[in-house]
């Protein structure tokens, strides 16, 4: 539990109050929505959206301990949610204590065996993260009260620590009031005979993962045209998502050489065409020319009137957390608008978000909070900014390295 004294909290109240006086007028000729007005934690009930926000950060580093029947692990780890995994420890067993350390990227896992690498499909030994999310499943936390940050119980679904036992385990999570996210999980049956444990912080640290045995994975990449224009599109779009890469021309179009554990399904991802579109909404279905659905979701409609700005309007985009932990994408455009109360985001033909602003004055930058996990609203930028024609990805038949 924190063990901040009530003068720290009470001097950080105070400053807090001062900085939010001071950018609120900032704040309003910028762009004055909901997500900006000052967050006022409501520990009954916003404890969904935090465990929400959870899975949709960047990353996080993580002390973790589990004990069974007969074995027990404790490890350190560092996690990019979406990307993978790197963690190290020590198993104890019935024949003693043994080092390990996994890279886990994608569906890749390499397990360290002495000075080398030993590549296999990753499993439940690299990826905590999982573990993590699967034991947070649940709607039914109870709230147990703040002492600095908050506390809860929950009922536990964890049937990979004792099958048998699964109905008698209970959960116990702490939420940290500086940033709303997880710092504490256990979960386990009452005698503490079996349990989960992590500690988790230093979220969202830019740092990467890398895989220890480098080995290139071929795709070809065919286009009607392959213009010195084309190969400078797919290399800009590649560097802005950070992607390892080494790229050709080759007759029909480009070969592209990338990490092993980026599969075809990850490539088709990262090339799609993009491009961008902001639309006027309404709640008045008469008014509108076109009906779209938010996320692709049948049950949620969203009526647009029509459009004012596309991807050649953006000069600059970034993506970041509010006070709440919330991700966001902020588009800087090239001018100022007048911008209608509402105002819906498209990008590579799907509505990936909507806002409601105040538009009292012109605005130059919309922020938005796109129901997605950090690393897919990173592609959401890639694909603004860098839009693509229509490509075909394949798997190279003749893998070159």
């Amino acid at each position: 539990m924190s063990c901040r004294t009530p003068l720290r909290t009470h001097i950080r109240s105070r400053l807090t109050m001062a900085l939010l006086y001071s950018i609120i007028p900032c704040l309003i000729l910028a762009l004055s929505c909901v997500q900006y007005a000052r967050y006022v934690p409501d520990p009954e009930k916003d404890i969904t959206q935090w465990i929400a926000n959870f899975r949709r950060q960047r990353s996080f580093s993580y002390q973790y301990e589990t004990k069974l029947k007969s074995v027990s692990v404790e490890a350190n780890g560092y996690c990019i949610i979406g990307k993978g995994e790197r963690i190290a420890g020590t198993w104890y067993g019935p024949g003693g204590a043994q080092q390990f350390e996994y890279v886990g990227l994608g569906d890749m896992e390499y397990s360290r065996r002495g000075s080398t690498w030993e590549r296999i499909s990753r499993g439940e030994e690299s990826d905590i993260y999982t573990q993590l999310t699967r034991i947070l499943t649940t709607d039914t936390f109870e709230y147990a009260g703040a002492d600095g940050d908050y506390a809860y119980r929950f009922k536990a679904n964890v049937p990979f620590l004792d099958p048998e036992r699964r109905k008698d385990m209970i959960g116990f999570i702490i939420i940290s009031a500086d940033n709303f996210l997880p710092e504490y999980i256990w979960a386990g049956l009452p005698d503490s005979t079996t349990y989960l444990m992590a500690r988790l912080s230093g979220y969202n640290s830019t740092k990467g993962i890398k895989p220890p045995v480098r080995e290139m994975k071929e795709y070809q990449v065919i286009t009607d045209m392959r213009s010195v224009d084309d190969y400078a599109k797919l290399k800009r779009r590649l560097e802005l998502l950070s992607v390892e890469y080494r790229l050709e021309q080759i007759d029909d179009g480009f070969l592209l050489r990338v990490d092993e554990y980026l599969g075809l399904e990850d490539v088709v991802k990262m090339l799609r065409p993009g491009g961008m579109s902001l639309y006027e909404a309404t709640n008045d279905h008469a008014k509108a020319f076109r009906t779209a659905y938010l996320l692709g979701d049948m049950y949620r409609p969203v009526y647009l009137t029509e459009d004012f700005a596309t991807e050649s309007d953006v000069r600059r985009i970034e993506v970041g957390f509010d006070r709440s932990s919330k991700p966001y994408i902020s588009l800087r455009l090239r001018k100022k608008y007048t911008l209608p109360q509402m105002v819906a985001l498209e990008v590579d033909t799907i509505l990936t978000a909507i806002v409601t602003l105040d538009t009292l004055v012109k605005s130059d930058r919309i922020d938005l909070y796109p129901e997605m996990k950090h690393s897919e609203i990173e592609l959401l930028r890639a694909y603004i900014l860098q839009p693509l024609g229509d490509l075909e990805v394949q798997s190279s038949p003749g893998e070159r390295r």
